[in-house]
């Protein structure tokens, strides 16, 4: 087949299909016409009883009408409030215990008894352990708790914590470890 002959084919296929599709178009536009039989095979007196038949009215609830669609299709139970959560008691914040010129010296902490060593400005010291007495000055020092670097005291009812000053070794030679010099070279 020529080319020209291929083209006239398909304009003319091309075509057909067009009107095809406009007829199919306009029919489902078009109304039924009622009046029109329905059935070729239907009895008049049928088709008479079923058209004198009143039919039914759908109505619709104003309710479901006004009803937003992206609700729920049900009200939800309301949750039942929380119980009130009773309010912890407030924690008295700690004073600042009396100011003792005191200083923590060591502590000795062992199974059965620890005990502190505390000495005082002036140069005393003295060694005591849990619940007992200090007898440097000033006078009434109660020892409560020993732990490892810390002792807490009793002075005239309130609380006041030492702690072991732990101060840092300098290395006093200027040229360090003499392993870490270089033999050899002059």
């Amino acid at each position: 087949m020529e080319l020209q002959r291929q083209r006239h084919y398909l304009a003319m296929a091309t075509a057909c299909l067009l009107l095809l599709s406009a007829a199919i178009v306009f029919w489902s536009a078009s109304a039924i016409d009622k009046s029109s039989p329905q059935l070729s095979n239907v009895q008049a007196d049928q088709v008479t009883a079923s058209e004198s038949a009143p039919e039914p009215e759908l109505t619709i609830p104003i309710a479901l009408t006004q009803r937003q669609l992206r609700q729920p299709l049900y009200d939800p139970e309301p949750t039942p409030p929380a119980p009130p959560q009773p309010k912890p008691p407030a924690v008295p914040r700690a004073k600042p215990g009396p100011k003792l010129d005191l200083s923590l010296v060591g502590t000795i902490i062992e199974s059965n008894k620890s005990l502190a060593i505390i000495a005082d400005p002036n140069g005393g010291f003295d060694v005591k352990g849990v619940g007992e007495m200090l007898e440097i000055a000033p006078d009434g020092i109660v020892i409560t708790s020993i732990q490892s670097g810390q002792v807490t005291l009793e002075h005239q009812g309130k609380t006041t914590t030492l702690s072991l000053e732990r101060k840092q070794k300098t290395n006093k030679a200027p040229n360090g470890n003499r392993n870490n010099r270089k033999r050899g070279l002059k």
